[in-house]
């Protein structure tokens, strides 16, 4: 049984150029050690690479595949050498663009060897402990699109004509054939093509499998590449991620995941093989179903699995441990560990998103864990029961949003900030995230309550825009809210008509005219005197009086102008003595 590898044992980087171009290590320098940086909403992204340039840091080899995953998750990795590690961290956590810094630890695929030969086809006696048969009575499956973001797919026997085109984030090209063994054994409890007359049946026969290596010929991976496969997954059409690996927690590992919910993808992950009641990740994140593993033809946990304690509550399903599976050779065999359970819950989530298209991962995860049947404490929910799964009902209201700021019509300018209100969900799901439409097209999004949807008005043009609110629950429902504003980002004009001319001398008390206009309305006007607004009018005409004797010796004399939205301008400049 393989051991997790914590974040000492990982190899990290920072690294910087005068291009200003941030790239991922494609082999990590010996004495060097990889680092992840995430960056803050709005940060200067070269910043950071320049807080730690004095450090020896280097650029790597760029992996633009691998860079594009992480900028959707605002992170980027680097190499700094070993020995100057906690200087160059502490540097960029001083950094204000900076969100967070953290050790780019290796993660593991949770496997055990093999313990038995070849089995020959109806041997697989696991899948009844799920009820996997019964299922089947309802729905083989689907063309729904399952990741295994693992050690890569090969696509041979019972998986030719399976595998989709995927990538290799390891080793950065698009070749994610499996020279480990481990992510074909999952793909195979997946997808394996049934009622063919020859091989083994994966859970659903018609699935097809998104191969993303991140792990390498040894099983081992980083986390930033786990997490630039979990984006790319969900970026091309998966709807079920499995994860048979795991190791510590990481900061830009969570985000992946919750840049997946967020997308409404099911992720499913092992939980791992140490018999301990210690979360491991990404099986403990928050949006993830956990799987522990049975025994064979038991309810009794698997000797190796890891399970809840009296404290600890996040292993959710379980299913067997101890399965048979494909090799990368095409050959079958025996193999034990959580890695095999986990497959077999993504599956069920295939079949029942064959049954159910609209579901959302939400959806799905619901109804892996409402219809698991209980089997004990050691896990939350129970054992995935695959027909009882294919009845669960899912949330379908709509959520509610009755309102939002600016007020109609509005008079604004620059970036502004829409705030819903009334924002409630009725079905139970949970509110997912707030988005903001303007003229039809996307501007923002936040996923936090309160709600602030930030827009550019600058990139409108000036007038009336329609601004729509939608806003969507777990399940994928939506509700939404519809609000008109005025953008003006022009500044109205303004002139003195009438005062004493430029560089007169002045005394007593002295009036000033002037004109001012615009397309929404002026506001109001001002007298500014050497930088100091003296006195306001609203109305027109516009007009201010004042006593000389109360301003500076020299004075410099201007109107101010503003319009509805804000905007100013200043009229020229009379320069008056007393």
């Amino acid at each position: 049984m393989k051991k997790l590898v914590g974040a000492a044992a990982a190899a990290v980087v920072v690294a910087m150029t005068s291009v200003t171009t941030w790239a991922v290590a494609e082999v990590i320098e010996p004495g060097a050690v990889r680092i992840v940086v995430g960056l803050k909403a709005g940060a200067d992204q070269q910043a950071p690479a320049r807080a730690v340039s004095r450090f020896g840091t280097r650029w790597a080899a760029p992996s633009s595949s691998g860079r594009a995953q992480l900028d959707e998750l605002r992170a980027k990795t680097a190499e700094v050498p070993s020995d100057r590690r906690d200087q160059a961290i502490t540097a960029l956590r001083a950094d204000p663009n900076v969100a967070y810094v953290e050790v780019d630890q290796q993660v593991e695929a949770f496997d055990v060897t093999p313990n038995d030969p070849q089995y020959t086809a109806g041997n697989q006696t696991e899948f009844s402990d799920v009820n996997v048969p019964a299922a089947w009575d309802t729905t083989t499956g689907s063309a729904v699109t399952v990741a295994v973001v693992d050690s890569g797919v090969t696509a041979t026997g019972d998986l030719a004509g399976a595998v989709l085109p995927g990538y290799d984030f390891y080793n950065n090209d698009s070749n994610a054939a499996d020279d480990a063994g481990h992510g074909t054994r999952v793909a195979s409890l997946i997808a394996a093509r049934g009622n063919n007359g020859s091989g083994m049946a994966g859970v659903c026969w018609s699935c097809k499998i998104l191969p993303v290596k991140v792990l390498n010929s040894a099983g081992r991976g980083y986390a930033s590449d786990i997490a630039e496969g979990i984006v790319y997954a969900t970026r091309n059409g998966a709807k079920i991620i499995n994860l048979s690996l795991g190791g510590d927690w990481s900061k830009v590992e969570a985000d992946a995941v919750a840049y997946a919910n967020l997308k409404g993808v099911l992720v499913v992950a092992a939980a791992g093989n140490e018999n301990s009641t210690a979360p491991v990740y990404p099986a403990g994140y928050a949006g993830v179903v956990s799987v522990g593993a049975t025994a064979s033809g038991s309810d009794a946990p698997a000797y190796f699995t890891n399970r809840n304690s009296s404290t600890t509550n996040w292993v959710d399903v379980a299913a067997p441990g101890i399965v048979t599976s494909m090799t990368n050779r095409g050959s079958y065999s025996v193999a034990e560990g959580t890695s095999f359970a986990a497959p077999i819950v993504a599956g069920v989530g295939a079949l029942v998103k064959t049954r159910n298209p609209s579901y959302t991962g939400y959806s799905l995860a619901n109804a892996l864990t409402g219809k698991a049947r209980k089997i004990g404490s050691w896990v939350s929910a129970g054992i995935v029961d695959a027909p009882a799964s294919l009845t669960a009902t899912t949330d379908r209201l709509a959520p509610t949003v009755t309102g939002a700021s600016p007020a109609s019509g509005a008079k604004t300018r620059g970036t502004i900030t829409v705030k819903p209100t009334g924002v409630a969900d009725t079905g139970g799901s949970g509110i997912r995230n707030v988005d903001l439409y303007a003229y039809g097209k996307y501007v923002s999004q936040d996923t936090t309550a309160p709600y602030e949807l930030k827009l550019d008005t600058t990139r409108q043009n000036n007038g009336t825009v329609a601004l729509t609110v939608y806003v969507y629950d777990r399940a994928g429902n939506r509700g939404s809210y519809n609000r008109s504003i005025v953008v003006d980002n022009l500044a109205p004009s303004v002139k003195i008509t009438s005062a004493p001319a430029n560089n007169a001398r002045v005394r007593g008390t002295v009036t000033v005219k002037a004109s001012a206009s615009d397309f929404y309305g002026v506001n109001r006007t001002e007298l500014i005197i050497s930088g100091r607004k003296v006195a306001t009018d609203k109305t027109s005409p516009y007009q201010f009086s004042f006593a000389a004797s109360s301003q500076p010796r020299s004075m410099k004399v201007q109107v101010r102008a503003y319009d509805q939205a804000g905007n100013v301008k200043y009229s020229s400049t009379r320069n008056w003595t007393r």
